[in-house]
């Protein structure tokens, strides 16, 4: 994805690899964001990108907006 400086991922990928795999092709733009849409549904998915306890942090927030590398 050649000069793409914003990226929505509306599902949380079933490999977390892919996800990282993504996210590094964005490296070549200084202006970038990659926002990833979940709910309370995709804990397992977010489990398999942040771990665990992160996961659990991040559902149960009322913070509706998350920074995480």
């Amino acid at each position: 994805i050649r000069g793409i400086r914003n990226l929505i991922i509306y599902s949380l990928p079933e490999r977390k690899e892919f996800y990282y795999e993504t996210v590094n092709m964005l490296e070549g733009s200084d202006d970038l964001a990659c926002t990833v849409l979940f709910s309370q549904y995709d804990k397992l998915q977010l489990e398999r990108i942040v771990g665990t306890a992160p996961a659990k942090r991040l559902i149960k927030s009322e913070k509706g907006v998350f920074v995480f590398c």
